[in-house]
């Protein structure tokens, strides 16, 4: 296996919803034609734009504004982007503070994205609950940005702010989700979140190459995907190629 390619999206699994706290539905894959009965397999994959990794604009939270694959298309890489990787140490339901985030932070140029490893959150859940998760634990159990974090991940200029948790705000707030830091985020919008993403504790490089993959959907405020992280010797070929020293 090339450990210089690291796919970090999350399996879609039947049964699946990462989000109880505010929707019902839950992932459903079942076939509708066999083999057996009608010569043909066909099979039927129904999930919501939040039961999957997701790379979702300002639509989520409004009603202007531009979707994912107008970002992309104003881009010279598209959905390619340089990217910082920080691997923190945070325990379940713990806030990310600024002074975390810093030594990353510096790192940065406008308009690169930010991967936060939050102590391998999501694959843990995934391990404990037989690789299908549905439980608002997961949320309420979340660690999330600190309002002092989502001003310097705003400040760096980060355009793509993606980790391996579900709740980038705080899930216990009184509206279930303290959205008042992502909305100021979302003001630039070429700003966009990805996740929840899994084997970034794979990633050995600080500096690597994030390529989102998206699934192209008209008019969709957030689109699966399948995105994959090179470092090494590949992810200087895409350095060349972005004209990034």
């Amino acid at each position: 296996m090339n450990n210089n390619i690291i796919k970090v999206g999350l399996p879609i699994n039947n049964g699946t919803n990462l989000y109880p706290m505010v929707k019902n539905e839950s992932t459903n894959i079942r076939p509708i034609k066999t083999v057996a009965n009608d010569g043909v397999e066909i099979w039927n994959i129904s999930f919501t734009s939040l039961d999957c990794t997701y790379i979702e604009t300002v639509r989520h939270i409004s009603s202007e504004g531009p979707f994912p694959p107008e970002v992309f298309a104003k881009r010279k890489a598209n959905d390619i982007y340089r990217a910082i990787v920080a691997h923190l140490t945070v325990k379940e339901g713990e806030a990310i503070n600024l002074s975390e985030l810093e030594p990353y932070l510096s790192k940065l140029n406008m308009g690169d994205a930010l991967i936060v490893d939050a102590n391998g959150y999501t694959e843990k859940w995934l391990d404990k609950n037989n690789g299908v998760i549905n439980t608002d634990e997961y949320n309420l159990k979340s660690p999330y940005f600190s309002t002092s974090a989502m001003q310097g991940i705003i400040d760096a200029g980060v355009s793509i702010l993606a980790g391996n948790f579900p709740s980038f705000s705080n899930p216990k707030t009184e509206e279930g989700f303290g959205i008042d830091m992502i909305a100021e985020f979302y003001r630039d919008w070429n700003n966009m979140i990805l996740a929840p993403l899994i084997n970034l504790g794979k990633i050995e490089d600080k500096e690597v190459i994030l390529q989102i993959n998206p699934i192209v959907m008209n008019n969709c405020c957030g689109l699966p995907c399948c995105p994959i992280v090179y470092q090494g010797e590949l992810k200087q070929d895409f350095m060349r190629f972005m004209n990034i020293d």
